[in-house]
């Protein structure tokens, strides 16, 4: 039910108290449906960088929740906990959500069972022709390659674990395989409540991928909405590093999560390494470029 211009809903931001959160919270005022809480969960540490919050968004109900961990699954499963509406939505720090976002997600997911839902990213990004509809007899080996006779498979995971983007509609709205974990909204009794990443990287690599299998295992099928859109900073890339040193340690880093899910998830090892074999092969061709 929605009640002076809010619906019943908790928003979760596991964040550092970078400055990129004040834009996140802008947007968050300014939608025609308000949150009933939000909950930025930050390492004690950071604490002081989020002490106005509450002053600064007068329009937003904000409590602060101290984490004892620095690690983005931790954070946002103990905001999880605190929560205390029927529908709970995860949201990262560097998300922008469209003033009609929040309202059309909670429109759609109220009275459903057993669903999540997320809402269309509309930044402009350049992507290799080796993440897109393929268009030659190579490209088209190369996702044969990682995903057996499926191929490409916009909104899926594919059985090396490399998953695939959306295809980019406009309308309606379409079950995937993973959603991305920056902007998704759940029925609380629906949430992960245990820590399921087995790993404690400086950044969360594939998380959502994982996050999103564990949600199907569960029977809870992942639905992208079209009409509720979000934008959101680009995460940096594996060979955007200064060092080449950190661009080792990230991807050998983003190799075992991916190879813990293969392994969990009764994915292709093969295609895994097949998959990781051409990916460092571009990376080492795109830093010589460099």
């Amino acid at each position: 039910m929605i009640k002076k211009n809010k619906i019943p809903v908790s928003i979760v931001i596991p964040t550092l108290g970078h400055s990129k959160i004040k834009h996140c919270l802008e947007k968050i005022q300014s939608s025609i449906y308000l949150p009933s809480e939000i909950l930025i969960v930050v390492p004690k540490k950071n604490y002081n960088q989020l002490k106005l919050m509450s002053t600064l968004y007068k329009r937003l109900s904000i409590r602060v929740i101290l984490s004892k961990k620095k690690h983005q699954v931790h954070q946002r499963i103990l905001g999880f906990k605190k929560s205390k509406f029927k529908y709970v939505m995860q949201l990262d720090d560097d998300v922008k959500v469209d003033k009609y976002c929040l309202f059309n997600l909670f429109n759609f997911i109220n009275g459903k069972q057993k669903i999540v839902v997320a809402p269309k990213y509309i930044d402009k990004i350049k992507l290799s022709k080796i993440y897109k509809k393929p268009n030659s007899i190579l490209l088209k080996l190369y996702h044969w390659l990682i995903n057996s006779n499926t191929g490409y498979a916009p909104g899926n995971i594919s059985l090396s674990s490399f998953n695939y983007s959306d295809e980019g509609k406009e309308i309606g709205f379409k079950t995937h395989e993973w959603l991305s974990g920056g902007a998704i909204m759940h029925e609380k009794k629906n949430l992960i409540l245990k820590n399921y990443y087995p790993y404690n990287f400086k950044r969360s690599y594939c998380e959502d991928v994982l996050h999103s299998l564990i949600l199907r295992r569960n029977k809870i099928r992942l639905i992208k909405l079209y009409s509720a859109k979000v934008s959101a900073a680009q995460s940096g890339r594996i060979n955007n590093e200064k060092s080449i040193l950190l661009i080792i340690q990230n991807l050998f880093n983003e190799f075992l999560i991916r190879f813990y899910i293969v392994k969990n998830f009764n994915l292709s090892i093969f295609r895994l390494f097949v998959f990781y074999f051409i990916y460092t092969l571009r990376i080492s061709l795109s830093s010589v470029k460099k």
